[in-house]
């Protein structure tokens, strides 16, 4: 809530929170009869009162198409909703780095870097651009790492090996770290440990030059108005599943992955469609997509039709149609292929 409605009287700010409330779970309440409980008694004749204030003028009118009642609740009956808001009691957690007390042991031990650390702490150091803080030598905002140190192979496997590195290449991995870290020579270490990788090298393929032009899509105005979708075919089957539904926003880059079975059908390809990405943002003007048996279905397109979406389709052999989705899907099997490269069959 921003500062200007904080200042606001107990009344706007509970009829604030119920405007707010309704457009959050709108995909829920739309076609349901539902209650509001507020402990706000002037609320209880919202829908019987003449609008009055601007608030109303402005508000009310986001309340049309639902089917509700609201009902007070006084304050000290309400204390589930008010739990949180109404505690004075609050417990402190502080998460305790050993990675950063290495650092600022190694720091130390560093000839170079105890230096300008002792130079920099008495304000010694002709740059400014050096800083300490908590022990930790910055320069730039980033942190400095003692050179040949066993810290570096340890940010190396957090920032390409592990889950969320993703074995990304040299030029993603050293801009993640160069973001937060610096040490002399740091671009050849990156690009040597990813060269050694032994889950890239067998897992990853060469990229060769796209045949002919790419054909560009318009860019969308709004996001998941223009959505694009794939599917992932013949992965190996995870009870039962064998099949992933890629769906991607073309212009926030959002993307959903959604499971699906062998023998799935444009039926279960909409109920899953609708589950999972328009109850949440709505049903989408376009839709890019190639020609898979589940989007050429006379199904697919009447569902669609009637719903005044456009369903725009890739010729055959052609997949830079969508270029995005097919680079989306490529980077999640490379993801998967080096997640399963120790056990495949799992």
């Amino acid at each position: 809530m921003s500062n200007r409605m904080q200042k606001q009287f107990a009344y706007v700010r509970e009829l604030y929170a119920i405007t707010e409330a309704l457009a959050k779970f709108r995909h829920y309440l739309l076609g349901h009869h539902f209650i509001i409980k507020t402990d706000q008694k002037s609320l209880k004749q919202l829908l019987d009162q003449t609008l009055q204030t601007p608030e109303q003028q402005q508000w009310l009118p986001k309340l049309l198409g639902y089917d509700f009642e609201i009902h007070y609740k006084a304050g000290k009956k309400n204390i589930p909703a008010d739990a949180l808001s109404m505690s004075f009691f609050m417990a402190w957690s502080e998460p305790n780095c050993v990675w950063l007390q290495q650092l600022v042991q190694l720091t130390q031990t560093d000839q170079k870097l105890s230096q300008l650390y002792s130079q920099c702490f008495h304000g010694q150091v002709p740059n400014s651009e050096y800083s300490i803080k908590e022990g930790i030598l910055f320069w730039k905002g980033r942190i400095m790492v003692p050179h040949n140190s066993t810290l570096i192979n340890q940010i190396l496997q957090e920032f390409h090996t592990s889950k969320i590195g993703g074995h990304a290449g040299i030029t993603k991995t050293a801009s993640r770290i160069a973001n937060q870290f610096y040490w002399p020579n740091m671009q050849q270490n990156i690009r040597k440990f990813i060269n050694e990788c032994v889950v890239c090298q067998q897992a990853k393929v060469d990229h060769a030059l796209p045949k002919g032009l790419l054909q560009t899509l318009p860019i969308p105005q709004q996001v998941w108005e223009d959505i694009a979708m794939n599917f992932i075919t013949h992965l190996p089957s995870v009870t039962g599943y064998t099949t992933i539904m890629v769906v991607v926003d073309r212009l926030s880059k959002f993307a959903y992955f959604i499971p699906l079975k062998s023998d799935f059908s444009s039926k279960s390809v909409a109920e899953a469609f609708i589950g999972q990405v328009v109850k949440i943002h709505g049903i989408p003007k376009f839709i890019v997509s190639d020609r898979d048996k589940g989007f050429i279905s006379s199904f697919w397109q009447h569902l669609f039709k009637s719903q005044g979406t456009t369903l725009a389709m890739g010729s055959a052999y052609h997949p830079q149609f969508d270029g995005q989705t097919e680079n989306l899907n490529k980077t999640l099997e490379m993801y998967l292929r080096c997640y399963v490269y120790e056990n495949p069959k799992f």
